[in-house]
């Protein structure tokens, strides 16, 4: 699981931290079977690249721009980078509402191009030049409407009715947990929002025409009184950017703003609302969703259906009267009817790892296990891949690594993880990311740095990740993991960060020293004469990284092993294959074939269902015979955020393809309340415990 990292004073503030389908009974298809069964797979992915994934259809000309910042204007350009992925976020939440957006650099914004536009949205713009001021009160003087999030520069707040007041960072965690809204006058809109925030924008009214429509809660459900969302003759301002937590709510709350300001969007609005009535996981419109409720003999599918089917009548009636608002929120009504038809006509497995990776540690409720492992045995989910340590921090009682905050806060994490999931029968696999130290204290890392033990660029810039070639780092690595399953009562050791961070590294004396020995090359000109293409020795440097990370990996399977060979041992793994060998010397596939690792999680991160596909083809296809392949579901991933049915899609095609599981990244209060009850309506319905494909292997031959 890969996050950016920040790297500029905006970014320290913002940011915190980092066709038709087999039939449901045909029995699962073993991973690393040959003939046949591989034939079959291969049959499958056609039928599927013949299916469309996720990709909101163009619902009218675009007349609305995010106007992204310039290092012209004096913004940094980490600054301006950010703002990037602020704005994609931005877009991406249009286009599930049917939008397109023009993204355009302040410093090329005209005249001319603000002819056609209706909305222009300001995603991260600390300083807006006097040019673009001046086009910007125009915009708005014509009728235009502005969409501002977290920064208010000084030129533009009063266009907004608005002066910036203060910039608050939250003095204890869960000050800014969510946003009560009160529009009575706005149709559809939510009225409550979760962010968890740890920095605002303080604002204040300067006209009574702009109103502050909600207000900040912390996570205890108490008002803090200061404003976070404001609305204006001229637009909505939002005293922080649009995080990725509860991205369904915030998209429909974005939906009634644009509706309401905007008055000519109501129309694209609803007939994108009504187009989606019907697009529900993998059925193909209508026909295909009745076909799959009737296959599945569900009495309460059925009548799920028929509720839907009497939605979308009441939808389209209303949009032909024009009453645009009623529809969209009638269409919505008929898409969960249907999304529930589709959950509840889904099987369960017997013998299946249904898998969550959980980032923080924490569960979905810090400081009760208890209740996360609860609502994830009840929904079927039958193994928890807990976040516990980092290289330089731990969550639990560590005397290899520091303790984390996270521990000192709330204890031992790991101890009641443990206690809770065998009180309700999930197998815990602790998630340890290896070589990366983020969150490590300060002092830990300028240890190791101090050492030679810490990673170096190309570039000769120093990396806080510690240098998989070092001994020490080795002994470090597996000293901390050994600690885990002597002290704890775990199922497995999930690694992540199992790999370098990119092709730019490692470049260290400690790698100089170490490949010029294993090689016998005498190399003068480092690390010139190892970098990639470029290099003399570039291609075998290429080769000696990968080994690098599977002699530890060999090494911990060994260990492991003379430990407690009931530990299984698993890795998340990037799924393009071989590309990830080259660019980040992780060659996982090398590992399951020498027997290292019982099941991988290639993240298969995407919206994109035919390339989901794809990439399960290709891995399902390059495993060995007794590993097991758990694809990683992206719910709210970086690259991918799905709404329920497309997870429960996604789960529908690998088991079509005859996995043996899934995990699905990542589990909080997001999953809690959305797709943890999905699953439970069908897909995890049974509680079974995770039978590992060699459990099952080894049945099929007795059979």
């Amino acid at each position: 699981m890969t996050f950016f990292l920040a790297s500029s004073q905006t970014q320290r503030h913002v940011r915190k931290e980092s066709g038709k389908y087999p039939s449901k009974n045909t029995p699962p298809i073993v991973e690393g079977r040959t003939g046949v069964h591989r034939l079959k797979i291969l049959l499958v992915c056609v039928l599927f690249w013949g299916i469309g994934g996720f990709n909101p259809a163009v619902s009218q000309q675009t007349q609305i721009a995010i106007v992204l910042p310039s290092v012209t204007s004096g913004v940094p350009a980490g600054d301006v980078q950010y703002a990037r992925s602020v704005a994609k976020r931005f877009s991406r939440m249009l286009g599930i509402i049917g939008f397109t957006a023009d993204t355009i650099e302040e410093s090329l914004l005209s005249k001319a191009q603000l002819k056609s536009l209706k909305l222009i949205v300001l995603p991260l713009n600390g300083v807006v030049s006097t040019q673009t001021t001046s086009l910007l009160k125009n915009f708005v003087a014509d009728g235009g409407k502005l969409f501002v999030t977290y920064n208010l520069a000084d030129t533009v707040a009063p266009l907004l009715g608005l002066q910036q007041t203060d910039w608050l960072k939250e003095e204890s965690p869960g000050q800014f947990a969510s946003i009560e809204l009160n529009t009575p006058e706005i149709p559809d809109m939510p009225t409550s929002i979760r962010q968890a925030s740890w920095n605002i924008t303080v604002a204040a009214p300067t006209t009574p025409q702009t109103k502050v429509i909600g207000y900040w809660h912390n996570m205890a459900g108490e008002s803090t009184g200061l404003p976070a969302l404001f609305l204006g003759k001229a637009g909505v301002f939002f005293s922080h950017i649009f995080l990725p937590d509860d991205i369904l709510t915030k998209t429909r709350m974005l939906a009634a703003l644009l509706g309401h300001i905007v008055p000519e969007f109501q129309r694209p609005l609803a007939k994108r609302s009504i187009e989606m009535m019907t697009t529900v996981g993998h059925t193909d419109g209508l026909e295909a969703l009745a076909t799959f409720v009737g296959e599945s003999g569900v009495s309460e599918a059925v009548d799920a259906l028929e509720t839907g089917k009497r939605l979308m009548e009441k939808a389209r009636a209303e949009y032909n009267s024009k009453a645009y608002n009623t529809a969209i929120t009638t269409a919505r009504a008929s898409r969960e009817a249907f999304s529930k038809a589709y959950f509840l006509s889904q099987s369960s497995l017997e013998t299946e790892g249904r898998a969550v990776w959980n980032h923080s540690g924490l569960g979905a409720y810090p400081g009760d296990w208890d209740s996360s492992a609860k609502e994830l045995a009840e929904a079927g989910v039958n193994m928890i891949l807990p976040n516990m340590a980092w290289a330089g921090v731990a969550h639990y009682s560590s005397k290899i690594l520091p303790q984390s905050k996270t521990f000192t806060r709330y204890g031992d994490q790991l101890a009641q993880c443990v206690a809770a999931a065998r009180k309700y029968d999930l197998e815990v696999h602790v998630w340890k990311i290896t070589w990366n130290l983020e969150g490590a204290p300060k002092g830990f890392v300028e240890k190791m740095r101090k050492d030679g033990r810490t990673q170096v660029s190309a570039t000769g810039k120093p990396l806080n990740w510690l240098c998989p070639s070092h001994p020490k780092n080795v002994q470090l690595e597996l000293e901390s993991i050994l600690e885990i399953v002597t002290n704890y009562d775990v199922d497995g050791i999930h690694l992540d960060y199992i790999r370098y961070p990119g092709s730019h590294a490692c470049y260290c004396e400690e790698c100089r020293k170490r490949f010029t020995l294993a090689t016998r090359q005498q190399i003068d000109e480092w690390p010139n004469a190892v970098l990639p293409k470029t290099g003399k020795y570039g291609d075998k440097y290429i080769e000696w990284r990968p080994q690098q990370i599977t002699r530890f990996v060999r090494l911990l399977h060994k260990r492991l092993e003379e430990a407690n060979p009931d530990i299984k041992l698993s890795t998340a793994v990037f799924g393009s294959y071989p590309a990830c060998v080259t660019s980040i010397g992780q060659d996982w596939i090398a590992w399951a074939k020498a027997g290292y690792v019982d099941f991988v999680c290639p993240m298969n991160y995407t919206e994109d269902t035919n390339y989901f596909t794809e990439l399960l083809v290709n891995q399902l296809a390059l495993m060995p015979k007794g590993v097991a392949i758990y694809p990683g579901i992206g719910a709210t991933a970086t690259n991918s955020l799905l709404t329920p049915d497309a997870v429960v899609e996604q789960i529908y095609l690998s088991r079509s393809l005859g996995v043996s599981g899934w995990t699905i990244f990542d589990y909080s209060l997001d999953i809690s309340e959305t797709v943890l009850p999905a699953l439970g309506m069908g897909v995890g319905k049974s509680k079974a415990k995770a039978t590992h494909v060699s459990s099952r292997l080894n049945q099929d031959l007795q059979d």
